[in-house]
């Protein structure tokens, strides 16, 4: 009986197996499929492990109606060939597994095979779904139970984000990315906009602070961080900078470049959407199932967290997004300072720019020259005029103090961040917004006249 036969971990190539059957208290009988004298599980084990591989990361697709009505050759792959890969055993091995599995999945009840006489698999292509419910256990707790302090929220932000350090893309790609000097990115751009010239001027007069980050408690909430919570958002390119802030026509855009002047560590949301299973995973290994739902969850969550949000959701559709934010920005063991993400203007996409966004920290996101009492003295001017008549022409004169103010912190504060930013102040750009472009599809409505009841009956 072929549930009777003894396999060695030499008879297959998963390393998962190869642990397991080492671990058999069976040593002394030989394998059937090699003779060796080694540990040694029975088929039947065997079997039910496959059973259990095939029932997690496999799904038939021999019984559709294309196969069955149609009679057209079905996806995948037949049982033989998927055992074949999955456990690298001898002809002769898979032979036994086949018949085997076809005795436990036929139903001597009901006469019929679970998987009909010849099945065919694909393999799955979503494990999300028992992560997803239980993230939106997690949402609903956030949402009516506890923000602050919630247990819940927080086991489940470790269960998804915890193993990030670890994390790869196919193409071997870290999810965390280094920025600041010598790196790929070492810049990044910010825009503001403003309604009057007078506000404008005050900007340009410090712009290192009125560009930069808002104080801490003068915030409004945003994507990444609650209200009062100063965060740096920017971009990799200056038309991303200014579509993020979506200026109305009319109004003045001041964008400017920050440099990034100490490295930093950024989580890459693209990247984190992209991970594969680790090369050690093994099909016949529970854990792995756990580990396919976190990766195909995460690459439905980093899809998420960058969607267009309408202003009347921004308070309860932005919850789940500072969560996540601050979970990430106090981690001890993750060092993050910040997320990169894509820009949810996709009409961006269109004109070919190639940019990022970023949210930076409250602890990164401090800019050199920022503080209120900066010693520099600044005179600026908007408008310039000749023979013409005036004309739009922003300039700005700043002197250094020779002697600064005294300034010492009150024993209750704080001492200052050590600044990450540094505001490049030849960058400064002005730009008067006069129209603005709209990208739509168009959906026809169908509008019909139905008879009213009574005049149908009559």
């Amino acid at each position: 009986m072929p549930g009777e036969k003894k396999i060695c971990g030499n008879c297959v190539t998963d390393d998962f197996l190869k642990k397991v059957i080492a671990q058999s208290p069976t040593t002394s009988d030989a394998c059937d499929y090699c003779d060796s004298v080694a540990p040694t599980i029975d088929m039947n084990g065997l079997a039910d492990y496959c059973d259990k591989a095939i029932d997690e990361f496999y799904e038939v697709s021999s019984l559709c109606d294309a196969v069955t009505i149609y009679e057209r050759t079905p996806d995948g792959d037949q049982l033989p060939d998927v055992l074949e890969r999955i456990l690298g055993a001898s002809d002769d091995a898979i032979e036994d597994i086949v018949e085997l599995l076809s005795d436990y999945w036929f139903d001597r009840d009901s006469m019929e095979h679970r998987y009909g006489e010849d099945p065919w698999f694909v393999e799955k292509t979503s494990f999300a779904e028992p992560m997803s419910d239980a993230w939106s256990q997690m949402e609903g707790s956030l949402r009516n139970q506890a923000r602050f302090i919630n247990p819940e929220a927080s086991k489940m932000l470790e269960s998804v984000f915890g193993p990030i350090l670890d994390d790869r893309t196919h193409q071997g790609r870290d999810v965390i990315v280094e920025c600041g000097p010598g790196c790929k990115i070492d810049t990044f751009f910010r825009a503001r906009v403003f309604q009057t010239y007078s506000a404008l001027e005050k900007a340009l007069s410090h712009p290192e602070r009125h560009i930069g980050p808002p104080p801490s408690g003068v915030g409004a909430a945003g994507r990444m961080n609650a209200k009062g919570v100063s965060v740096f958002y920017g971009s990799t390119d200056p038309e991303i900078a200014q579509s993020e802030v979506r200026p109305m026509v009319g109004c003045h855009v001041v964008i400017g470049e920050f440099m990034i002047i100490r490295k930093l560590r950024l989580l890459d949301l693209e990247q984190l959407g992209k991970i594969s299973l680790k090369p050690s995973s093994s099909p016949f290994d529970p854990a792995t199932v756990a580990e396919a739902s976190r990766r195909d969850f995460l690459k439905i969550l980093s899809q998420k967290m960058v969607m267009t949000v309408m202003p009347e959701l921004e308070e309860q559709s932005y919850l789940i997004t500072q969560a996540i934010a601050d979970f990430l920005a106090t981690h001890p063991k993750l060092n993050i300072d910040g997320i990169l993400f894509s820009s949810a203007q996709k009409a961006m996409a269109n004109k070919q720019v190639i940019g990022r966004n970023v949210v930076l920290f409250n602890k990164a996101s401090t800019v050199l020259n920022a503080e209120e009492d900066l010693q520099r003295d600044a005179s600026v001017y908007l408008w310039e005029t000749n023979e013409d008549g005036p004309r739009f022409q922003p300039q700005v004169w700043a002197t250094l103090r020779t002697k600064g103010r005294e300034h010492s912190l009150p024993f209750w504060e704080s001492p200052a961040i050590t600044p990450t930013l540094e505001f490049n102040c030849t960058s400064i750009e002005v730009r008067e917004i006069r129209e603005i472009e709209y990208q739509s599809y168009s959906y026809p409505v169908s509008f019909r006249l139905m008879p009213s009841k009574k005049t149908a009956e009559s």
